[in-house]
């Protein structure tokens, strides 16, 4: 089982068959998703790949994916590209792309503070659930590939395909062994998308779900916590037709702040 800090470890610059510089990465097997890479992968790698040409002293503010296509294991390039540098705001973009064909368009905004009267911050929701009395997620319950790389407990909410009433669910996420201590935002990324569409929960028999676009709006910027630290993403469904799903979470931290707002549009067979 290959860790995120090893593949963020042998990322290498390349020139590709456009005679573009990019970051390639190598993905295996145990970070797929159905027939594609886990999408939070994806974009926290073209983060990674990004962060090369920006100071880390401007902080991610928000991160925009469009997922083209599959990402099939293997070799993935990563193309990034400056597109603004200002005094306090840089604008950037990566295009993926996994056998030759773009399969996924990435924009992120990295700002540093401003002075500012307004500083209105979202609290998060009070569980009387801790991580230390659930249990992990059982690997028997059909989990995606790359599920190995988290433990999963559910403090609220129904599991994907019981033919919930409510949409609604709570997780607690942790890397499972994982070497790097402290965690680092690429890891922070990756983590804010280990859980399934809370849409899966009302549907009575397993379908195939396919995220369509990831928007991350990032709110706190403290990501040096221990590997072993709990986070938790709080979802639920914002509307859903003619197959379309679109859910959002708020990400808090194991500071118990509100770390980001993520969301999704996501395409369910079923």
């Amino acid at each position: 089982m290959t860790s995120l800090a090893q593949i963020l470890a042998s990322l290498e610059s390349k020139s590709d068959i456009h005679r573009t510089i990019v970051q390639r990465a190598i993905v295996d097997e145990d970070w797929a998703q159905g027939r594609t890479v886990f999408g939070g992968l994806i974009a926290a790698l073209a983060n990674a790949a990004m962060r090369t040409g920006i100071p880390a002293d401007r902080p991610l503010r928000a991160l925009q994916i469009v997922y083209v296509g599959p990402n099939s294991p293997g070799a993935i390039d990563f193309a990034p590209q400056v597109l603004r540098a200002g005094k306090a705001v840089t604008l950037a973009s990566c295009t993926v792309r996994s056998g030759g064909e773009t399969s996924a368009t990435v924009t992120a905004m990295y700002g540093t503070a401003r002075t500012s009267m307004l500083n209105i911050q979202p609290a998060a929701d009070r569980l009387t659930l801790m991580p230390d009395q659930l249990v992990d997620v059982p690997r028997s319950a059909g989990l995606p590939s790359f599920t190995q790389h988290y433990h999963q407990r559910w403090a609220r909410g129904a599991f994907p395909f019981s033919r919930a009433k409510d949409s609604k669910m709570s997780v607690y996420v942790r890397y499972r062994d994982e070497e790097a201590a402290p965690l680092t935002e690429t890891h922070a990324i990756a983590l804010m998308d280990a859980i399934p569409s809370p849409a899966l929960a009302l549907l009575e028999t397993p379908s195939p779900a396919s995220t369509l676009s990831w928007t991350l709006e990032m709110l706190d910027h403290q990501y040096d916590f221990g590997v072993d630290r709990w986070w938790r993403l709080d979802a639920a469904v914002d509307a859903a037709a003619d197959g379309y799903v679109a859910h959002s979470s708020q990400v808090v931290n194991p500071a118990g702040r509100v770390a980001a707002i993520s969301r999704q549009v996501v395409v369910v067979y079923g």
